[in-house]
């Protein structure tokens, strides 16, 4: 009974220290695995600083022995681009096929499911991109809404002109649309508004929109919403392949 005991106790050692060691293994394959791709998305997207990227859907040796890896997040506190600069940029993606080969270093193509995507755009990089006429322009959230505000000169005194504005997607651009305005504190219609912007050298509909030409082919803009800090974009990553290596 003595020497059954001992046998039983053995054999439970034993399975609890394999258990470690393929624990131990499977996160030390998932970071260095993950660590590659982001050296490989930081290089190629020319990021400041490493992405983070993670994958879950349970053991990730089981994922790469089957080439097929569930749910992979993506990561990047900021991705700059010729025009627009985005910040907190969020990818996932339900589902990324990969060969073993290439993600140990070798050649291989990998094929992106559809996923989601989440950017923002900062009031300060939107008002980089728009045409103030040399204001002083500040933007900041009023409810679903911006506003617009700078000061304009009549009668050769200083006047505070506020628009409320609604950031639209037009024709791959967010374009933002006036709505209402005031002037000295008092609502004044859009008409007298672009009058007081026209002597200011500002044409109210012209020249308020951000071109996303920066935005990768894959990724389709849907929505738009405003933030305290800007505009948030959400959007679908399409299906896509890529070589590695």
């Amino acid at each position: 009974m003595a020497r059954s005991r001992n046998t039983l106790v053995r054999v439970v050692v034993t399975l609890a220290a394999l258990a470690v060691v393929l624990v131990g293994a499977d996160l030390a394959a998932r970071a260095w695995a993950t660590g590659r791709v982001e050296r490989e998305l930081q290089s190629r997207l020319q990021l400041p600083q490493r992405p983070d990227v993670t994958v879950a859907g349970g053991s990730f040796l089981l994922q790469a022995l089957r080439g097929r890896y569930e749910d992979v997040d993506v990561t990047a506190a900021r991705v700059p681009g010729g025009d627009v600069v985005l910040d907190d940029v969020r990818v996932r993606l339900p589902a990324v096929h990969a060969p073993l080969r290439a993600l140990a270093g070798g050649a291989g193509t990998v094929d992106v499911g559809p996923g989601t995507f989440t950017a923002s755009v900062a009031f300060a990089e939107l008002l980089r991109q728009v045409d103030t006429g040399g204001l002083d322009v500040r933007l900041s959230r009023d409810g679903d809404d911006v506003r617009a505000s700078t000061s304009v000169r009549l009668f050769g005194l200083g006047v505070e002109l506020a628009l409320t504005v609604e950031p639209r997607l037009e024709d791959g651009a967010v374009r933002l649309v006036p709505l209402s305005a005031r002037a000295a504190g008092q609502e004044v219609s859009l008409g007298r508004a672009r009058q007081l912007l026209s002597s200011a050298g500002v044409d109210l509909l012209e020249g308020w929109s951000v071109a996303l030409d920066d935005v990768p082919g894959e990724v389709a803009v849907r929505s738009l919403q405003v933030t305290d800090g800007g505009v948030l974009a959400r959007g679908d990553v399409l299906a896509t392949s890529t070589e590695l290596g």
